[in-house]
C-alpha cells in the first residue's frame, strides 16, 4: 500500500495537482491502485470517494483533471499538441470555474488552447483570470 500510495503514475501526479487546485484543495489526493481500472479522491481529512459519489461538476473537474494530466505527460514525452474544449466549465461554479480557467492559462503558455464558449459569463471568467484571452465572435 506504501508503494502504491507514493508511486502513482505522473498522469495521476499531474491531475492530482490540478484536480487539488481547481477544488480550492477540498480534495487534495487521487488514488490509482495498481492493476485496477479505477481512480479514487481522497479529501482533506482522509474520506475517499469514487467518481460516481461526488456531484456532477466536481465530477466533471475531476475528468478534466485527468485530461489536464495526460496532456501534461504527453507534452513531457513529445510533441506539444493543440488543446481543443467546449463548453467545459458549464457545471463548475464561479470559484472553481475561475481556477480552472487559470489552469488553462498556465497550459496556454506551452500549448496552443481553444475553449469553445456560448455563455458571455464564461468569457468574463477567461478574460478576467487570463489577461491576454483572445476572444472571436463566430
Amino acid at each position: 500500500r506504501k508503494f502504491e500510495r507514493e508511486r502513482q503514475p505522473t498522469v495521476i501526479q499531474h491531475a492530482q495537482r490540478c484536480f487539488s487546485t481547481v477544488t480550492g484543495q477540498r480534495y487534495d489526493r487521487l488514488h490509482a491502485p495498481i492493476g485496477e481500472q479505477t481512480i479514487t479522491v481522497i479529501d482533506q481529512v482522509g474520506d475517499s470517494k469514487q467518481p460516481s459519489e461526488l456531484s456532477c461538476g466536481t465530477r466533471e473537474q475531476l475528468y478534466l483533471a485527468l485530461q489536464f494530466g495526460l496532456i501534461l505527460e504527453f507534452r513531457e514525452h513529445t510533441v506539444r499538441l493543440p488543446v481543443v474544449v467546449g463548453e467545459v466549465l458549464v457545471n463548475f461554479d464561479l470559484e472553481r470555474a475561475r481556477r480552472a480557467a487559470q489552469a488553462f492559462g498556465e497550459l496556454a503558455e506551452t500549448n496552443q488552447v481553444l475553449v469553445f464558449i456560448c455563455h458571455p459569463t464564461t468569457v468574463d471568467i477567461f478574460i478576467s483570470v487570463v489577461p491576454d484571452t483572445q476572444v472571436t465572435n463566430v
